[in-house]
């Protein structure tokens, strides 16, 4: 039976009050008599005398059975899904519906304990960054020249040789790790190499390297070891 208006509801339950109190008072095995018509033959003149117990046993009984279906119906106004209207399944269903409701709590307590640990975890890696740059930052310039600077009074000269070969000349002055940067240079560039030389006169290092290219290629050449050398 689906009731969806407040009105229809409470005559719902109103009605059901009813059929069980008539049910009830059957099962006693008496009829409600009005209260007036009990006199004690006892009493002076015919007084009314005090209600049987068992009708304050109905009323006390009535009024429990009222709180109770006051509590229900206020129950069923906050559990969102309600199977059935009969008592015991708005408990049931309420009792489901807390059940729901402590899972989506657990979920969400992980959850904000993973985003907990995962601030944690950044704020350490850069906290260890931080301090990895600051000690680069503050390394000194060793006397072997071993910070990254650029070639000094370097020149480039390109010619051709044959065909497919070009002899790429290098002049610069000579520094402690100058050779070594030279040839990491041409090791970069990937380029065909057929033979190479390199000699030093009066602190400047003379390097030519004879390399196999295609035609297309030679125009670019000179580009890409620039290129390479500006990066070194």
């Amino acid at each position: 039976m689906e009731l969806n208006d407040e009105d229809d509801y409470k005559l719902y339950w109103e009605t059901m009050f009813l059929e069980n109190e008539e049910l009830e008072l059957d099962s006693w095995g008496f009829d409600e008599v009005p209260i007036s018509s009990y006199c004690d033959s006892s009493s002076v003149d015919g007084a009314v005398s005090s209600p049987p117990v068992t009708t304050k046993h109905i009323v006390s009984e009535r009024n429990r059975r009222k709180k109770l279906n006051d509590r229900l119906h206020a129950l069923r106004t906050v559990v969102p899904k309600i199977s059935k209207m009969d008592k015991a399944s708005i408990i049931k269903d309420a009792i489901e519906y807390i059940q729901e409701l402590h899972e989506q709590e657990r979920a969400l307590q992980s959850e904000i304990t993973e985003l907990e640990f995962r601030k944690l975890r950044r704020s350490k890696r850069m906290n260890i960054s931080e301090t990895k740059k600051k000690k680069i930052d503050h390394t000194p310039e060793d006397s072997s020249g071993s910070q990254t600077s650029s070639i000094d009074s370097l020149e480039l000269r390109i010619s051709n040789v044959s065909e497919k070969t070009m002899a790429v000349t290098l002049t610069c002055d000579k520094n402690s790790d100058t050779m070594v940067r030279l040839c990491e240079v041409f090791d970069s560039l990937k380029l065909k190499t057929v033979t190479a030389n390199i000699f030093a006169v009066s602190g400047r290092l003379w390097k030519t390297v004879y390399v196999e290219v295609e035609e297309e290629e030679k125009d670019e050449l000179k580009m890409k070891i620039e290129a390479a050398l500006t990066k070194s």
